[in-house]
């Protein structure tokens, strides 16, 4: 009972605990953003080192995490101020600044950012971790540091970019470094000339160290030949002029009579020719990964000092150019900036939209021209063929009124009188019979003979108009006998021969073949005066030749197609009709050559087989 009774005081218990829980997370607010204190020893007078940096390390923390950060960059100055009182009174500052806030980690930069961390961190960043950013190896052994002050060492390849620029330039006789006169300058200077010394045996090694920068530029100015420049930095100059590496170097680079080369890429751009450098952008990229490892519960002890990252050969192809250096004699995988894009590479997509749409309308207005002449060409040739249709339509008429006239003469002079004079005898013999049998033979010969010319004349009237032998016995039995009735009648000799033939050649074929045969015979006869012609009919390769050939007189064959006769109009006609090809050669004096070629399929036809 008691404990049925309990369950309910239980569970208004355990809403009351969620809700209040619930108010005292209300009450607490959002999370506390995380801070992040990156030192740069520099100020932030527009040094690209800087920048670069910061761009890296914004970068990186941006898209690594979803936390809320703050990220303070404190500009320390120590080149302008390097006394202790001022660097005292700066750790003051930064301490009251972020008094009360807890600071989650410090970012070095260089080795100067990294001693005033080092030296101060108790002071103003009790308990923070301290990544470096852009020290080298060496200096961050001299150091000593803690385990929680880790970084990702930097490689300068002072002897990498020297030795690149020593063979580019082969005969190279002395190479100056420039450098000035700051602390920092200093320790490079001292890391130059221990790394140059194997290339004294080589090349005499000048070094420009802590000059006034109106001396340096003189100097510079007047080099003798094969000379080259290394560019280190100038922080400091020899008056004790605080200033911009890079500002420094594009000023010497436009008075500098010899190539430079150095190994930082904010170089390159602003005057050397470039170099095996490192990258601060990188650097800063690095710093923040390891940032992102400690944020996300890793102990920095535990992550301790990285291996060095390779540093990437880099160009400026302008200075490329100036000092006539083949971009094809650089090192693989070298990347190469400023490059200036070419007309084809920066509008080629343009270009070609441009040519392909000159080339389409250059094509469209050839098209339209071509279709225009083949249109005019057509229509040319559609008037001739209509006027040819029309001179060989009237050319008929007048051949069939010429043909029946013909046929009317002879049906009314030989057929007619013919009939007529026998029904005269017959009317004769009618009216005095003879008395016997023996007297009425001679007339009734006589009366026979006239029949049978009649008939003759009537069979041959009947085959001028229509060859019944085509149709009985097929075309090379009408052909040769066309050619021997010719020959016998006009006493002409004419040969004629032929190869195994198709059996069952189209009607049209054997009525346009046979047709053009007897009409060349008969100009032949007619008009050529020849004593020879030869006949022959061939089948090759699917089609029946015709050709007649004689030795006469010859003609002129764009002169005979001008003129009104039918001959060469009707052959060629007749041919195009059963889709064939037609040929006249022909000279006066030199004979006649007729060629005719007639397939045996065409569209819509069968094939004749043999």
């Amino acid at each position: 009972m008691k404990v049925v009774m309990m369950r309910p005081v239980l569970s208004l218990l355990a809403i009351l605990l969620v809700l209040d829980c619930a108010s005292l997370v209300r009450a607490a607010g959002p999370a506390p953003s995380r801070l992040i204190i990156v030192l740069y020893p520099e100020s932030s007078d527009g040094r690209p080192g800087n920048a670069l940096v910061d761009r890296g390390i914004r970068a990186t923390f941006a898209s690594g995490t979803d936390e809320q950060l703050e990220i303070h960059n404190e500009y320390l100055d120590t080149s302008r101020f390097p006394d202790a009182v001022y660097q005292d009174e700066l750790a003051n500052f930064l301490r009251r600044k972020y008094a009360g806030r807890k600071i989650d980690m410090v970012i070095a930069v260089l080795a100067t950012g990294l001693d005033f961390a080092l030296k101060y961190r108790t002071q103003v960043f009790p308990g923070a971790p301290v990544i470096f950013c852009a020290v080298d190896r060496k200096e961050i052994e001299a150091r000593h540091p803690e385990p929680d002050v880790i970084g990702v060492p930097m490689q300068m390849d002072l002897a990498a970019s020297l030795d690149l620029g020593l063979r580019f330039h082969p005969n190279t006789r002395q190479a100056l470094v420039v450098v000035g006169k700051s602390k920092f300058d200093a320790y490079w200077l001292a890391e130059a000339q221990r790394r140059f010394q194997k290339y004294s045996d080589k090349v005499e090694i000048v070094y420009l160290a802590g000059l006034p920068m109106e001396e340096l530029v003189e100097k510079l100015k007047n080099l003798p030949d094969r000379s080259l420049i290394y560019y280190l930095h100038v922080l400091e100059d020899g008056d004790g002029k605080v200033s911009v590496p890079v500002e420094v170097l594009e000023r010497l680079s436009k008075v500098a009579n010899a190539p430079i080369y150095g190994h930082v890429d904010s170089y390159v751009g602003r005057g050397i020719v470039g170099g095996r450098v490192f990258s601060f952008e990188a650097e800063g990229k690095y710093s923040a990964q390891l940032g992102l490892r400690i944020l996300a519960g890793e102990k920095p002890s535990q992550i301790g000092v990285q291996q060095t990252r390779e540093n990437a050969y880099m160009f400026d192809w302008r200075q490329l150019n100036r000092w006539k250096i083949d971009e094809a004699s650089l090192p693989p995988g070298s990347i190469v900036l400023y490059k200036e894009q070419s007309l084809w590479v920066l509008y080629r997509w343009q270009i070609i939209a441009v040519v392909l749409l000159c080339v389409c309308q250059a094509a469209l207005i050839t098209g339209l021209i071509v279709q225009r002449s083949r249109r005019a060409r057509a229509e040319h040739e559609l008037r001739e063929s209509r006027v040819a249709l029309q001179e060989l339509a009237g050319k008929l008429l007048g051949t069939q009124e010429t043909e029946r006239r013909r046929i009317a003469r002879e049906l009314h002079d030989d057929l007619g009188q013919g009939l007529a004079l026998l029904s005269v005898e017959l009317d004769l013999l009618q009216q005095k019979l003879p008395e016997t049998a023996y007297q009425l033979r001679p007339g009734m010969e006589a009366m026979s003979e006239q029949v049978k010319e009649l008939s003759t004349s009537i069979h041959d009237l009947s085959h001028q108009l229509h060859p019944m032998k085509l149709e009985q016995l097929g075309l090379v039995a009408a052909v040769r006998s066309l050619c021997a009735e010719l020959a016998q009648a006009h006493g002409v000799n004419i040969e004629f021969s032929h190869d195994d033939l198709p059996a069952g050649v189209p009607q049209e074929t054997a009525i346009c073949l046979y047709r053009i045969a007897q009409e060349a015979l008969r100009n032949v006869i007619k008009h050529s005066g020849a004593r020879h012609a030869d006949v022959k009919l061939r089948h090759i390769e699917n089609t029946v030749c015709l050709a007649v050939r004689d030795d006469g007189k010859g003609f002129d064959p764009i002169a005979t197609f001008s003129q009104d006769g039918l001959g060469l109009a009707s052959m060629r006609e007749r041919v195009r009709l059963v889709s064939g090809e037609f040929s006249a050669d022909s000279q006066p004096g030199g004979g006649t050559r007729i060629d005719i070629r007639v397939p045996l399929v065409r569209h819509g036809t069968g094939t004749v087989e043999s």
